[in-house]
């Protein structure tokens, strides 16, 4: 395996390579080593006539060697001999292995680059030649001057000619000549990615001296070179110019004022930040804003100038000035040409001539912020062809071809596909042709005013744009060449339909120059045109049955001729050829003319008639009904190959008798082309294909197969990195992304398919088609699995939710469904009439990145809604009629608009495009205006996309692309693109933002350029023209550090401060001003102490904690403490015992344990460990603990359990200890215990050979402790010096015991070897760590600082490899003897909390919780192969499940075709790998606190919880039944209620998960905590009634029995009295509003005429009697108590609640916060406390046993954490323990057999043996 650290810091090549040695280097002519002087080294000397006989070349000149040098700077220290030639080469692979070579010399004249080579010239400026140090920035030299190439290697390099060299070497860092180390530390270069030139690799110069005066420091690019410092320079050049330092001057210093009006020289050194990168080049004080000379300092003045760094040359402008006042700086287009100049005549006014300029004027103003970089995209892929395509081209060596992709010409290379693009068109390229040196290539577009294009061929760059002034289409072209003349011809209609013939000289095209000789218009029909060869006067055109010869006067006049034919038959020619003729004299010239009927016309045309007429339909077996027709003719020295509508292409002898080679397509052939070498044909078919046909090999090869007509829609897979569109041309096909390849297709012959969406597993898509019809369509069966129609009309929009679990699709008339995709797309909900009717809006819907949230436009144009996506409920409505927006300088624009679309961005803001051009930005969640951005386009805003982190937007209207800064905060927000022909009907981003895919007539793929570099801290995020030592000094000196508790860039990002991100991808300009101005740096960037740990301070413990990945074990917040009394039990004693317990915790991290050899399974609830038996369902629970458990592990042998729970949450951070508990699994008994000084453990793992544990502490105290197994004493601790790095994985090596790897925050992963002093004792050990770092190429991918989130050994390898997940989705490849990253690859779009390994296998599972597996059979082959095209390194996904949340935990069998996993919402699932491929819910739970419970018989139990689910539990088996959820709401009190609504759901009936509930419960009513009741039918499982009874949070609700009234209180202290039946609120009373909210109530029903007395109990410690009739119509309050109690204060929330319960009719039972802790029983009628029972903890909840039982109890839950059983008569009581948190609800079940109880979200069922 390959490895590059020996390259690091630098490589020096002389050294390393070593030049004296004739196999690794050749020095070829008079080479010899001489000592110089003046460097005072021995240097290298090269001389000779001829340059390239004299050189020094690394390798040697045997093929199979290569430098492998990855270094992107090279450097050379090396001094040209004056006035002589030499030359620098160097060979370099890309990325792809393409072989480029970079050439650098004063031999050259002029800057060239073509498909292999780029060159470069070198300009002396005078006699004085000083040694200098050239560096060259290779990956930014392919970035700029080749297409899709990116810089992997040197492999080769030679230096020829007259020069003296002293060394050459490579390195990643950037080397700032003549400072030291120290004053580089001290000024903050290191800390900027600076570094000072190695002392081996530098020059001397004596103490005093300035580096810069006696030698010169070359960067090139240069900023001269890349923003083209003179418009007439067409190329770019490397200068030895000297580089002026601060030194004195005086402005009366006669050289002042050369160097002010200098325009070429001299140069300075240049710092540039850019994206997060510091880089160095060369500018030219000419472009410099200002400079001046101060006289009282005497130094030269440094000014700053924004960066419009362009990685093109800067392009031509049109001249007229009235053109160009049309274009402001809002129309920049990008097109990629060279800079050239236009003649004054062929400038147009025109409204839309953005299509024409070759360029815009894109200077700005000084100081003006613009979107960098420039460009920002760039065109990777184009896939698709022209209608009807005819129009093809082979270059001169037979290796490239030429066809127009509707606004693009592409060049495409035959054997490896690869692109390449001549971009400028704006409309359908409807004809190509070449000069006759093939170096310059015209193109024509349709359209009124049609425009022609001269492009240089070489360097693909457009040189010359001009109209054809009163034509409507020009659809013909052709060169004729003749000696040093050259004419192009070009044939369109005009307004009336007449044929325009217009001829231009082309003689100095190459200088962007033609000249229109003629034009006329004529009624003749022509379909084809060509120039004679060698000619350019004479040419031929046919059309519909008419030839004619044509001739050009000297007065540029037409003549023409027309040839008859001898024939009946009325002929319409489709092609014209020439003989392929070797002689140039015109009589032996013989013209080809095919017809649609099947003959060929051969004519003489010296002679000007027809010789020879074949029909070739003679010649073919054919069928009689069917008709041959010629389309296409092509022409070598031995054959005539013809094209014809029957799809066949045939070979022919010159004089037609025999056919040699018969090649059958798809459909018509519409272009035909034999190569230069005439071995190859290229063909194209009206199937918009394009082939090539080997006429030696007879073998056949597809370049290119798109959609015949425009596509409608397009998605992405991220995973098999494919897309899969859909067209008009009624077909499904699926591309590669990385190739542009189609890989399969689906075809409709009845329907056509118009929109198209994966599913989240990626593993089967969604199609809407015309009729109304979605189909599910199976990717790995190509099976229609499912047929939906719930549409009856075009179906315009397919969303599915985040999970999968439900598909929301929408038709043209505005309605919109909601299917089941887990029930067979079952149809859930429907509303008629949702959206608008527009044909305007090609993507109706949008989803928020959530998953949660579904927009729209509807029901009409100017109503904006939000609904939930899976119930269609709406949330939101915004009326964008009268929208009203004040600005910061408190303006307030108001703006009425109707909408086309509206989309989620990622932060949850909404952007709507309006009919008026504009995009309004709103607050999703309060609907307020944000921002109106206007002009957005001129014509039309057909779509747009945000890039996932919310930085970029890309809209497309008017044909083109914008891609904008989407916080718009600079002077110039967007850059401007062309490519598409027609409207785009779709733009998105891919997952990783890296590119944007648009589609329209073709697919375009862009690489977005934004992420090429990164940023690293530097204050502001600058960019400045500054002498590099005295910016950072200034900025050290200024700067002022400011203590934040939430320190934003560490943990967290990004983070927003003062409106401003702390890093972003553009840069903007750092004025001198803003320099002397103070810094902000926040602590964290600082190296902390290393007693701050990256928690707040203890008395901030309750708020957010800083953690950002869901990996990270972060303690549940308990304000509770177990009671330090307790009154328990003696052994068999107990009056009831702990039966069961419901749940899950979905809050621990690696709290599931599985053990298949034995079967043992185990799994952690709260403070407890459920040991359960998974073929009975039986529980045994394992106490002990009595903090909630964070993690445990289980030995390899399956024998020991270890458990941790979290320390105490009062204690003081230091006194601080978790306690470890390891237990016996075959006991099921604890063996011992100990404890760990950490808050809480993260993660804890057995070695190999079970002789250690290791315990890791969370992010308040990543130590990682040792642990000897053999007694459990502890061996060693191990900190990181580093406090702000935490850990979140652990993963010991399977084949060294001794070993292991942890990986956590700071993108840090660490190899630790445990090693033992075998001299002195087996627990004297110390620990060896050594530490990597992810390459930063991951963090540039996203915003998200990189963590390592879980880790794993490859058990199958033999190179001992490490594989670590991050929190962004990749997963890296380390080598742990080498702590070395070998490779990386995007396994998931989020974090991956999960991963493991067997023999070939891997299994992943993402915080999203998708749990993924995957093929690892061909990685360590892969490894070894460098030229390996597959990013993935053969690493396949074999399967997928997508579970309902977060993976935090899973164990699997050791071939991985069954496991268990636990999942962030408490739940547990048994997943099947094998053929029946299935997944089981075995355990579910709430996910936040329990607010509810009503026991139903002994059989079940419903609960509710701030989670906003109502559950219901059987309580034999422990499963969920029946589940009703309101998204976005809380559920906070819950009652049932014994009479259902039967009225309305007559028709319905059970279901068989509830028909066996036997109660008289049969609906539940529930409150929300947005004053809401709810009622929910458990027969039927569905919500029947809704009703708002108040305005604040409602806390307590009540049915009196057999009624059909509820009584529900809120935190207001109100009461509401409402009607279940009819959904009335019957009365509000306001004799407990306040600021206590309502505690309980309760009711009994009095004997009396049939009346009710009930009660309220509010937190204030006030009880209030109520007489009511059974119809609630009149309420008289009977008796008001008043508790006292010890405080007077009104903090109600501290206090323990105030609970009332009826006993019977006259008593009343009490407890609440008071002077005693105690229940006390009211008297009804005497109005007196006739009973006291003293508790000793106080009371959080309680519940009396059934009345009909002769021993009545009561059971207490308390603040303390315990359960009480109380005797009701003799006031005995036991206590129970066993929960985590304060009791919240008890409750006996009917028989008072059972009792439930819940804390948290735990459910505990106690069986009570006490009768």
């Amino acid at each position: 395996m390959n490895s590059t650290s020996w390259q690091h810091p630098y490589v020096n090549i002389f050294k390393h390579f070593d030049i004296n040695s004739a196999k690794k280097c050749v020095k070829q002519g008079d080479i010899s080593p001489v000592m110089d002087r003046d460097i005072k080294s021995t240097v290298y000397r090269i001389r000779g006539l001829v340059p390239a006989n004299n050189y020094i070349q690394f390798p040697s000149q045997s093929p199979n060697q290569n430098l492998s040098l990855t270094g992107r700077l090279f450097y050379v220290l090396f001094r040209p001999t004056f006035d002589k030639y030499f030359c620098i080469h160097i060979d370099i692979l890309t990325h792809e292995q393409h072989l480029i070579r970079i050439s650098l010399s004063n031999l050259y004249r002029e800057f060239k680059v073509t498909q292999t080579t780029i060159q470069f010239p070198y300009m002396t400026t005078g006699t004085d030649v000083h040694w200098s140090v050239l560096c060259l920035d290779l990956h930014v030299i392919l970035l700029t001057y080749m297409a899709n190439e990116h810089y992997q290697m040197i492999k080769s390099f030679q230096l020829c000619g007259n020069m003296f060299v002293k060394n050459c070497f490579t390195s990643q860092f950037l080397y700032e000549p003549g400072i030291d180390n120290d004053t580089a530390k001290r000024t903050g270069l290191v800390r900027a990615g600076i570094h000072s030139l190695p002392r081996e690799l530098s020059y001397p110069f004596d103490k005093g001296e300035s580096w810069h005066d006696k030698y010169d420091f070359i960067m090139f690019p240069n900023t001269s070179s890349l923003m083209g410092k003179n418009q007439n320079e067409p190329f770019d050049k490397v200068g030895n110019v000297r580089l002026p330092t601060p030194r004195k001057l005086d402005n009366t210093d006669e050289n002042f004022d050369d160097i002010k009006n200098n325009e070429i020289l001299p140069l300075t050194a240049q710092t540039t930040v850019i994206n997060g990168q510091i880089t160095r080049s060369l500018t030219d004080f000419a472009r410099i804003t200002e400079r001046s000379a101060s006289t009282k300092d005497n130094q030269l003045n440094w000014r700053t100038y924004p960066n419009p760094v362009d990685h093109f040359s800067t392009l031509p402008n049109l001249n007229d000035s009235s053109a160009l006042a049309i274009h402001d700086h809002n129309d920049g287009v990008h097109l990629f040409v060279n800079p050239q100049k236009l003649p004054s005549s062929s400038s147009i006014v025109d409204d839309s001539n953005y299509d024409l300029a070759l360029t815009i004027d894109r200077q700005q103003q000084p100081h003006q912020r613009t979107l960098l970089p420039d460009p920002i995209l760039r065109l990777r892929t184009s896939i698709g062809l022209s209608d009807g395509i005819s129009n093809l081209l082979w270059t001169n060596d037979s290796n490239y071809v030429l066809y127009p992709s509707n606004a693009i010409i592409i060049q495409m290379h035959v054997e490896t596909q690869q692109q390449w693009f001549f971009i400028g068109h704006t409309d359908q390229i409807s004809a190509i042709a070449y000069n006759n040196h093939s170096s310059i290539l015209a193109s024509i577009q349709t359209g009124i005013n049609a425009i022609v294009r001269i492009w240089k061929f070489e360097t693909r760059r457009c040189i010359h744009a001009s109209r054809v002034l009163n034509t409507h289409n020009l659809y013909a072209m052709d060169f004729g060449s003749m000696n040093s003349s050259s004419c192009l011809i070009l044939i369109g209609y005009d307004e009336q339909s007449r044929t325009v013939i217009c001829i231009y000289n082309t003689s100095n095209a190459s200088k962007g120059s033609i000249e229109l000789l003629s034009r006329a218009t004529t009624d003749i029909s022509i379909s084809h045109i060509r120039f004679l060869p060698n000619s350019t006067t004479n040419f031929i055109s046919v059309g519909l049955n008419n030839i004619r010869f044509w001739n050009i006067t000297n007065e540029n006049d037409f003549k023409s001729i027309n040839i008859p034919v001898n024939h009946n038959d009325y002929f319409e020619y489709s092609d014209l050829q020439f003989d392929n003729f070797t002689n140039s004299q015109m009589n032996e010239i013989i013209v080809y003319i095919t017809t649609k009927s099947g003959q060929i016309l051969e004519i003489l045309y010296d002679e000007k008639r027809i010789i020879r007429m074949h029909s070739l339909s003679d010649k073919l077996t054919m069928n009689k009904e069917s008709t041959f027709t010629i389309s296409k003719l092509t022409c070598t020295n031995q054959f005539c190959i013809t094209g014809s509508y029957d799809g066949y292409v045939r070979v022919w002898s010159t004089d037609f008798s025999q056919v040699y080679i018969e090649a059958k397509y798809d459909q018509a052939i519409c272009g035909l082309i034999c190569s230069s070498d005439q071995t190859r044909v290229l063909i194209s078919t009206l199937s918009d294909s394009i082939n090539v046909l080997n006429l030696v090999t007879k073998a056949h090869l597809n370049l290119i197969r798109t959609h015949t007509k425009y596509i409608t829609d397009i998605d992405y897979d991220h995973i098999r990195k494919q897309m899969i569109s859909v067209g008009q041309d009624g077909t499904i096909r699926i591309w590669c992304f990385r190739t542009g390849k189609q890989l399969s297709e689906f075809s409709s012959e009845k329907e056509v398919p118009t929109v198209i969406v994966y599913t989240p597993n990626r593993q089967t898509f969604a199609c809407g088609f015309n009729n109304g019809t979605i189909k599910i369509f199976d990717l790995n069966t190509s099976i229609i699995t499912n047929e939906i129609k719930h549409h009856s009309v075009n179906v315009t929009g397919v969303l599915y939710s985040f999970n999968g679990s439900y598909l929301v699709s929408c038709d043209e008339e505005g309605d919109l469904c909601l299917s089941d995709a887990t029930n067979n797309y079952k149809l859930l909900k429907a509303i008629d009439k949702a959206l608008i009717v527009s044909k305007k809006s090609p993507m109706p819907l949008s989803i928020s990145s959530d998953g949660k949230y579904i927009v729209y436009i509807g029901p009409t144009e100017y109503i904006v809604t939000i609904i939930e996506t899976n119930s269609l409920n709406q949330l939101l409505r915004i009326d964008i009629s009268s929208c009203t927006f004040i600005t910061a300088e408190q303006r307030t624009i108001t703006s009425a608009e109707s909408g086309l679309y509206a989309r989620f961005a990622p932060n949850h803001q909404l952007l709507v495009a309006t009919v008026n051009f504009k995009l309004l930005k709103f607050d999703s969640y309060s609907g307020q205006l944000l921002n109106i951005i206007e002009n957005v386009h001129k014509q039309s805003i057909d779509c747009l996309a945000i890039s996932s982190d919310n930085q970029y937007l890309i809209t497309s209207g008017d044909k083109i692309l914008k891609f904008w800064n989407a916080n718009m905060e600079l002077d110039v927000n967007f850059q401007s693109f062309v490519g598409h022909s027609d409207h785009v009907r779709k733009i998105l981003f891919t997952d990783d933002n890296m590119h944007v895919i648009s589609i329209g007539n073709s697919i375009l793929i862009w690489d977005v350029l934004a992420w090429n570099t990164v940023q690293p801290a530097m204050p502001n995020d600058a960019q400045c023209i500054v002498p590099p030592q005295s910016v950072m000094t200034k900025i050290l000196e200024n700067t002022v550090v400011q203590s934040k508790s939430n320190r934003p860039g560490i943990l967290r990002y990004p983070q927003q401060i003062g409106g401003e991100y702390t890093a972003r991808a553009i840069t903007r300009s750092l004025s001198t001003s803003e320099i002397d101005q103070k810094i902000i740096i926040i602590q964290g960037e600082k190296k902390m102490n290393k007693k701050q740990f990256l928690t707040k301070q203890s008395s901030d413990e309750d708020s957010s904690f800083p953690i950002s990945v869901r990996r990270h074990f972060v303690q549940r917040t308990n304000h509770s403490q177990l009671a330090k009394k307790r009154y328990l039990a003696a052994t068999n004693q107990e009056s009831m015992k702990l039966h069961s317990i419901i749940g899950y915790n979905g809050n621990g991290r690696e709290n599931l344990v599985w053990y298949p050899h034995t079967g043992f399974f185990a799994y952690t609830v709260g403070c407890n460990i459920i040991a359960e038996d998974l073929n009975s369902n039986q529980q045994t629970i394992l106490t002990g603990h009595t903090e909630e458990i964070s993690t445990m592990t289980l030995s390899n042998d399956g024998t020991i359990l270890a458990s941790a729970q979290c320390a105490p949450a009062k204690k003081a951070e230091k006194s601080q200890s978790t306690k470890v508990i390891i237990w016996d699994t075959n006991k099921l008994q604890q063996k011992c215990s100990f404890h760990s000084s950490v808050q809480a453990i993260q993660t804890m793992a057995f070695s190999k050979d079970n002789c250690y544990l290791i315990s890791i502490g969370n992010y308040r105290k990543p130590i990682v402790a040792i642990w000897s197994t053999k007694n459990y004493s502890h061996l060693l601790n191990w900190q990181d010096d580093f406090s702000t790095t935490y850990i979140n994985c652990l993963s010991w090596n399977p084949i060294r015991s001794n070993e292991f790897c942890i990986g956590g925050s700071n993108s840090t992963i660490r190899i630790c070897t445990i090693n033992v002093n075998e001299q002195t004792d087996e627990n004297d050990i110390n620990l060896q760590v050594v530490s990597g770092t992810i390459p930063i190429i991951l963090n540039e991918h996203t915003k998200k600082s990189c963590e390592i989130t879980a880790c794993t050994y490859l058990t199958s390898s033999t190179v001992n490899l490490v594989l670590c997940a991050t929190n962004n989705g990749f997963i890296t490849c380390w080598n742990s003897r080498l702590c070395l990253c070998v490779l990386h690859w995007k396994a998931d779009s989020t974090e991956i909390s999960y991963i493991a390994t067997i023999k070939h296998k891997l299994l992943t599972g993402s915080s999203t919780g998708c749990l993924k597996l995957w093929n690892t059979e061909d990685l360590e082959m892969n490894l070894g192969q460098s030229n390996t095209t597959d990013t993935n390194y053969g690493i396949t996904m074999e399967d997928e499940f997508q579970l309902d949340d977060g993976i935090i935990s899973a164990a699997f069998d050791n071939v991985f075709d069954m496991g268990i996993v636990g999942t962030l919402c408490g739940s547990l699932w048994y997943i099947s790998w094998t053929t029946d491929r299935s997944k089981t819910r075995l355990i579910t739970s709430h996910t936040d606190q329990i607010t509810g419970l009503i026991s139903i018989e002994d059989t079940h139990i419903v609960t509710s919880s701030l989670d906003g689910t109502i559950r219901i539990f059987q309580l034999n088996n422990r499963n969920e039944i029946l589940r009703f959820n309101i998204n976005g709401l809380k559920v906070t009190c819950l009652t049932s209620w014994d009479n259902p609504i039967v009225t309305i759901l007559s028709s319905s009936h059970s279901s068989d998960v509830t028909k066996n509930i036997k109660s008289s419960a049969r609906s539940v009513v529930a409150g929300y905590d947005d004053g809401t009741l709810r009622i929910f039918n458990i027969a039927h499982e569905q919500m029947i009634r809704k009703l708002q009874p108040h305005t604040s949070s409602v806390t307590a609700v009540h049915v009196p029995s057999h009624t059909i009234i509820s009584i529900s209180g809120a935190s207001d202290g109100s009461i509401a009295i409402s009607n279940l039946v009819q959904g009335l609120l019957l009365r509000v009373l306001n004799e407990h509003r306040g600021p206590a909210s309502i505690c309980s109530l309760d009711s009994m029903k009095s004997s009396e005429n049939n009346s009710y007395l009930w009660l309220i109990a509010s937190h204030d410690r006030r009880v209030s009697l109520w007489k009511s009739n059974s119809e609630f119509n009149i309420c008289s309050l009977t008796d008001w108590l008043k508790f006292t109690a010890r405080d007077s204060n009104d903090d109600w929330q501290s206090f323990s609640p105030s609970l009332a319960h009826f006993i019977d009719t006259n008593l009343i039972i009490y407890t609440g916060y008071g002077f005693d802790k105690c229940l006390q029983i009211y008297h009804i009628d005497t109005k007196q406390i006739i009973r006291t029972m003293g508790l000793h903890q106080w009371c959080s909840s309680f519940d009396l046993s059934n009345r009909k039982s002769t021993n009545r109890f009561i059971a207490l839950g308390t603040k303390e954490r315990l359960v009480q059983l109380k005797d009701y008569t003799q006031e005995t009581f036991q206590d129970f323990v066993g929960h985590s948190d304060m009791i919240s609800n008890i409750k006996f079940t009917k028989s008072n057999n059972l009792l439930i109880s819940t804390s948290s979200n735990e459910i505990f069922i106690w069986k009570i043996v006490l009768k």
